[in-house]
C-alpha cells in the first residue's frame, strides 16, 4: 500500500508540510553569526567523503552569504566551490515560463491560445488545452516520465529528447481530467513549452534564454543541459545513497525545459534579485507570479513555474527541484527582501527543510500562531474514529489509502497522524481531510489540489481467482506489452521484453492491486459479470487510468 505522503506528493503537499511546527516570523534580521548558524544546518554534508550542497542568502544591507559543503566529485576528491555548477531540477521551470511570457509580450502568442496551434501533433481531446494551462499544470496532460515508467523505461534508463516527449504526448488517448478543471503536476507541459519557444522564435530554448535572460542578467554560469554529453566545466556529479554507499545517478537525457538548468547559487540569487526589482519588465514579472485559476475561478498556489504560498503567514514565492541525484530549492520572501538558494548533488538531501531552516535564521519571531494540523481541543470519540477507519480509493487518481485507528485516540494514514479539528475534519500540515459521509472524504490542500476518496472493502482472493488475470496486456500509448502470471501463489507483472524486471501485484480491493516496488502505482482490472477480463488500467500519482488491453490469456502458473 502506498504511504500517505507518497499519495499527497501528487498534490504538492510535502513542501507545505515542511516546518509546520515552527513559529511565525516577520521582518528580516541581520544576525552576527550568520555563517556559523548556516553551517550548522548543513553540517551533515560538510565532508569530502560525501556529496554536498551550495547555499546562498541575500538580504538588504549586507553582502551575500554563499557557503559550500561536501564534494562535487567523490572519485577525485574535488570539493564544491562557489563556481561549482549543479542542476536545478524543476526550479528550471520558471525560466521556461519567462521565455513564454516574453513571446507573449512580443505578441507572438497569447496565453489563451490552443496549444494545437503550435503543436498540431497533439490529439484533439474535445476541449482546447491553452498555453496558460500548460504553465499552471492544469492541462490534464499525463506526465511523460511516469508514462515511460509504466512502459518499463523510467527516466535515467534511456536517453530522451524533446522530440521523444512530443511523440509520447501525442500517443496519449486520454487526459487525466478535462483541461482547466483540476491541478496535477506534469513535466510534459514544460517540455512542450520549450518546443513552442523554438518553433515561434527560431531559436532553441537554450539559445533564446541565453540571449533574453542569462546575458542581460549577468548569469554567466547558467546554461541548459540540452546535450548531456557536452563538457561543462565545474559540473558536480550527482549521487544517490545505496546500501553500500553513494552511487552516481546523472540525468542522461536531452529533454529539458521541465528541468535541466545548469547553474550556481550565485546566478540563482541574481535571478531572484531581478524578479524582486522587476528587471524583466512589468508584464513578465507579474505574469510569472500570477496564480492559476481553475474553471470557476478558484485560485491554486501554482503560478507560472513558481508556487506562491504562505510560510508562517509570510508570502513565499518558491520552487523545489529534483532530477536524478540533484536537489534544489529557490525561494523569495518579497515583503522581507529575503532570497535563498540551495543546490545539492545528493539525492537524499532535504533541500526544502534546510532552506526553511535557513529562512528561520533571518526572519524575526512573532508570537506563535497555531499551525494548521497542530493539536486541537477537539477529541473524537473512539466510535467516531472507528467510523472513519478503513480502505479508500482515490478519484480520479485511482490510488488507494488505508486509514487506521492508533491507540483508540487518533487516526493514522500510512504512518502519518491526522489532527482532528472536528468529528469530520482532520488536518495534516496544510492539508484538510473532510468526511462528507461515512464512506467518502475529500483531501484538499492550499495549493488547490483536491482528491476525492470513496470507501472500498479489502479483498483477499484465492489463487484460483488470481488465475483469471493471467495473460498478456498491451498499450499502444506506451508501446509496451506486460505479462501477468502467477509465481509461488502471487500475481506478477513482467515486461515482455525484459523478464528480469518483475513487479509483484498485491491485492487491495476487488480486482485492484498495489504494485511493488512501492511507488510504481496501482492496477485495476476490468472484469465483466461473467468473469471475463478485458484489460487493466494503470494508475500513478501523475498518470490516471492508462489502459492496457488484454491480447491473450496464455500465461499461467510458474
Amino acid at each position: 500500500m502506498r504511504r500517505l505522503l507518497d499519495i499527497l506528493s501528487a498534490f504538492g503537499l510535502l513542501v507545505l508540510i515542511a516546518g509546520s511546527s515552527a513559529q511565525s516570523f516577520g521582518q528580516v534580521l541581520v544576525g552576527q553569526n550568520d555563517t556559523q548558524s548556516v553551517d550548522a544546518i548543513f553540517q551533515k554534508w560538510n565532508s569530502i567523503d560525501s556529496p554536498g550542497c551550495e547555499v546562498g542568502v541575500e538580504r538588504p544591507g549586507v553582502p551575500r552569504l554563499i557557503r559550500n559543503y561536501g564534494s562535487e566529485d567523490l572519485e577525485h576528491d574535488v570539493l564544491i566551490s562557489d563556481s561549482t555548477v549543479l542542476e536545478a531540477g524543476s526550479v528550471s521551470k520558471q525560466f521556461t515560463a519567462a521565455a513564454i511570457l516574453i513571446l507573449a509580450e512580443q505578441h507572438k502568442l497569447r496565453l489563451g491560445d490552443d496549444v494545437r496551434i503550435y503543436l498540431p501533433e497533439l490529439r484533439d481531446y474535445g476541449a482546447p488545452i491553452t498555453i496558460a494551462e500548460l504553465l499552471g499544470h492544469t492541462s490534464g496532460l499525463r506526465d511523460w516520465g511516469e508514462v515511460e515508467g509504466i512502459a518499463g523505461w523510467p527516466r535515467t534508463s534511456r536517453i530522451y529528447t524533446l522530440d521523444d516527449v512530443l511523440d509520447i504526448a501525442a500517443r496519449q488517448k486520454n487526459l487525466n481530467y478535462p483541461p482547466g478543471t483540476a491541478y496535477s503536476y506534469t513535466n510534459t507541459g514544460y517540455n512542450l513549452l520549450a518546443i513552442i519557444v523554438a518553433r515561434l522564435s527560431g531559436q532553441s530554448l537554450a539559445e533564446f534564454t541565453h540571449a533574453h535572460l542569462f546575458v542581460p542578467l549577468g548569469m554567466k554560469q547558467t546554461q541548459w543541459r540540452d546535450d548531456f554529453t557536452r563538457v561543462v566545466k565545474g559540473r558536480a556529479v550527482a549521487y544517490v545513497r545505496g546500501k553500500d554507499g553513494y552511487h552516481q545517478e546523472m540525468p542522461f537525457e536531452n529533454a529539458y525545459g521541465n528541468g535541466g538548468l545548469l547553474t550556481t547559487v550565485d546566478d540563482l540569487l541574481r535571478w531572484n534579485r531581478a524578479l524582486t526589482a522587476g528587471e524583466l519588465g512589468k508584464f513578465v514579472t507579474e505574469e510569472l507570479q500570477r496564480q492559476t485559476l481553475l474553471d470557476g475561478g478558484r485560485p491554486i498556489a501554482y503560478a507560472r513555474g513558481l508556487f506562491v504560498q504562505s510560510y508562517h503567514g509570510l508570502r513565499e514565492v518558491s520552487h523545489s527541484g529534483a532530477t536524478a541525484g540533484y536537489r534544489a530549492w529557490l525561494g523569495r520572501y518579497p515583503d522581507q527582501n529575503l532570497s535563498i538558494a540551495v543546490l545539492c548533488n545528493a539525492g537524499d538531501a532535504d533541500v526544502v527543510g534546510m532552506a526553511h531552516a535557513v529562512a528561520d535564521l533571518f526572519l524575526a519571531k512573532r508570537p506563535p500562531k497555531p499551525a494548521l494540523g497542530s493539536a486541537s481541543s477537539f477529541s473524537p470519540s473512539p466510535k467516531q474514529l472507528t467510523e472513519h477507519a478503513g480502505l479508500y480509493f482515490g478519484l480520479p487518481s485511482g490510488l488507494p489509502l488505508q486509514i487506521t485507528v492508533l491507540n483508540g485516540s487518533s487516526l493514522v494514514a500510512g504512518g502519518a497522524v491526522l489532527a482532528a479539528q472536528s468529528s469530520k475534519s482532520f488536518t495534516l500540515g496544510s492539508s484538510i481531510l473532510h468526511f462528507t459521509s461515512p464512506d467518502h472524504f475529500d483531501l484538499e490542500d492550499d495549493s488547490g489540489g483536491v482528491q476525492a476518496f470513496d470507501r472500498v472493502q479489502a479483498w483477499h482472493p484465492t489463487v484460483e481467482r488470481l488465475t483469471q488475470f493471467a495473460g498478456r496486456y498491451s498499450s499502444d500509448e506506451t508501446l509496451s506489452t506486460w505479462v501477468v502470471s502467477i509465481t509461488d501463489g502471487k500475481l506478477e507483472l513482467v515486461p515482455l521484453d525484459r523478464r528480469g524486471r518483475r513487479r509483484t501485484l498485491t491485492p487491495i480491493y476487488e480486482n485492484a492491486f498495489d504494485l511493488e516496488p512501492t511507488g510504481s502505482g496501482a492496477v485495476g482490472f476490468s472484469v465483466d459479470p461473467h468473469g471475463h477480463v478485458s484489460g487493466f488500467d494503470w494508475h500513478t500519482s501523475r498518470v490516471y487510468s492508462l489502459h492496457f488491453a488484454r491480447i491473450s490469456a496464455d500465461e499461467g502458473r510458474h
